[in-house]
């Protein structure tokens, strides 16, 4: 999942994926649009942000065509200093940036996001826009698997704002307690809070009151800026995991790990009454994902 290059150095990298390996991934957007379209969603959500210059991580590295040794974009300038009107001017003026641009959204991209066929989704989410979401490297995911073996795991939801998710996807999901990345309190100490039920995940994605919605979104591509997300995450059930009723605290990131995503439109959520501990609920997340992560 994580794309190995070879130097550091961010000229290096973006021609490496631009321009080797990763250029014929960028190329085939048709391929998987809709996850490019969330893509864009993440990012624009991240710019737009009045937290941009803490969560726009990693900045855009597009290789300036008039200057093929600079970089195009600067977050000193454009992310700290500049609006985002301010930007899109600029962006219109250098209209040769849109494809490189849309190319380092696709190609720093390191997690492995799918779109779900409908025959594999989980209908009690009510909603069309679902993912498998896999954002740890194989090294930690390798370390979940042997966690697992020792402790057992069980299946959580974790909801944050979509502008979050820019960062999610290239630098996994992180415990950001006491950190400039905390964006709520940390009321029952430090690590990455889940809850088996998702009315409380769902008021961490953007709203306050999550409502329960019975019609699933038909759209085939998101059509609204109002968009909130929430994560089906496996957590190891170790002593490590503190649960405080239905709010966990997972202090250990090694033992958290995405399998799915999901995402709404104009404010809408799921059923707020999910509870991941019951049984049925249980047997059709296995019945989805265990094909697809655990045969591998």
């Amino acid at each position: 999942m994580l794309k190995p290059a070879v130097c550091t150095r961010e000229l290096c990298v973006f021609s490496f994926y631009t321009l080797g390996v990763m250029s014929g991934a960028a190329e085939e957007v048709a391929t998987g649009a809709e996850v490019v379209d969330l893509l864009v969603a993440m990012c624009r959500a991240a710019l737009e942000s009045p937290r941009k210059s803490i969560i726009f991580e990693p900045y855009p590295s597009v290789v300036d065509p008039n200057d093929p040794k600079t970089l195009a974009f600067n977050p000193k300038v454009t992310t700290v200093a500049g609006s985002y009107l301010e930007i899109k001017k600029q962006m219109d003026k250098l209209d040769p940036l849109a494809h490189p641009l849309l190319q380092w959204i696709i190609s720093s991209n390191r997690s492995h996001i799918v779109k779900l066929p409908l025959s594999r989704q989980l209908k009690f989410m009510h909603t069309s826009h679902q993912f498998l979401l896999l954002s740890s490297p194989p090294a930690k995911e390798a370390r979940f698997r042997t966690a697992k073996k020792l402790y057992g795991s069980t299946f959580a939801f974790h909801g944050s704002h979509i502008e979050n998710w820019h960062s999610v996807l290239r630098n996994g999901l992180v415990n950001a307690s006491y950190t400039k990345l905390q964006l709520h309190g940390a009321a029952y100490g430090k690590g990455i809070y889940l809850s088996p039920i998702s009315s409380i995940s769902f008021g961490y994605s953007g709203r306050n009151d999550p409502l329960s919605c019975s019609r699933p979104i038909q759209s085939r591509f998101l059509q609204s800026r109002n968009l909130n997300c929430i994560a089906l995450c496996e957590v190891i059930t170790s002593k490590d995991l503190q649960k405080h009723g239905n709010i966990w605290v997972c202090p250990v990131s090694d033992h958290v790990c995405t399998r799915f995503f999901f995402v709404y439109e104009d404010g809408q959520v799921g059923d707020a009454n999910i509870n991941t501990q019951e049984p049925k609920v249980q047997k059709e997340i296995m019945r989805v994902i265990g094909t697809q992560i655990y045969s591998s």
